[in-house]
């Protein structure tokens, strides 16, 4: 009796002390995931809303750091919809995939909106490289060799999917202000401007952190210009549409973006 009594505290000191998560997410399938695709995906699909680092800044959406364990929505510091801070769940493993996977239909009326979900050949891949970034792995991260460029090497032969996708087709904008709606298409030239199919104009270049930064001004509605940097990881994955992301560049000014094939 002594002996069955033992085998079952040594039993539930295992469940305690290892969550079970199930399918792609139990604990062995995040160790055994791919550290490199998991990063990989994160800066294509995920970098240009959340950051990692403890004490990362929050940009559209909340910094991660500490995030899985929590209750959704409840993270200080952010300004979450009443659809998360309503959700009634905690972010286990397996509800982050979940959610990266189709945001609206895991909690519908989110404010995350995106293009796509992430494919599920990443996603546990994407939660793994997550929970090692964000202090919520009990395991070590792995060792990896890293491919290096050229020192010197251009953006376009460091990002030659964004630089193609970029400097090849138009970029459309639908600027809601106070004011009212202004729409135009802006085409990122090789030489560093940004013309427009109206009196829009501006410049871009690209800073120390691989942000791709631009200007553009000459805007008939306030604010008269804006300012705006991403992660060109982020816009690594080629993607046609109207409204691809939105963005607030400066006060009082929602950006909605997008790509369209080609140019005039």
């Amino acid at each position: 009796m002594l002996k069955v009594l033992s085998s079952i505290i040594v039993l539930a000191g295992a469940l305690v002390l290892s969550p079970v998560w199930g399918g792609d997410f139990d604990r062995q399938s995040l160790i055994d995931a791919d550290y490199k695709q998991g990063r990989t995906a994160f800066q294509q699909r995920c970098s240009a809303c959340h950051t990692l680092a403890e004490g990362g800044s929050n940009l559209v959406g909340p910094n991660l750091y500490g995030v899985f364990g929590g209750e959704a929505g409840t993270k200080a510091n952010f300004a979450y919809s009443d659809a998360m801070i309503n959700a009634d769940f905690d972010w286990t493993p397996a509800n982050v995939g979940e959610f990266m996977a189709d945001p609206l239909a895991k909690v519908p009326n989110t404010k995350m909106i995106i293009p796509e979900g992430v494919p599920e050949a990443d996603r546990a891949a994407v939660v793994s490289f997550m929970m090692l970034e964000t202090g919520a792995a009990d395991w070590a991260r792995p060792e990896i060799e890293e491919e290096l460029l050229p020192e010197g090497a251009s953006i376009a032969e460091k990002y030659p999917s964004f630089w193609n996708h970029m400097m090849n087709n138009t970029t459309h904008y639908r600027m809601v202000t106070a004011e009212g709606e202004y729409e135009f298409d802006a085409y990122f030239n090789k030489d560093g401007s940004v013309s427009s199919n109206t009196k829009v104009m501006g410049f871009w270049h690209v800073d120390e952190r691989d942000f791709f930064c631009y200007a553009l001004h000459r805007i008939p509605l306030k604010p008269k210009q804006f300012i705006e940097c991403f992660p060109i990881v982020a816009m690594s994955i080629p993607r046609f549409s109207q409204e691809l992301w939105k963005s607030k560049p400066a006060a009082g000014l929602t950006l909605h973006g997008g790509i369209l094939p080609g140019r005039p």
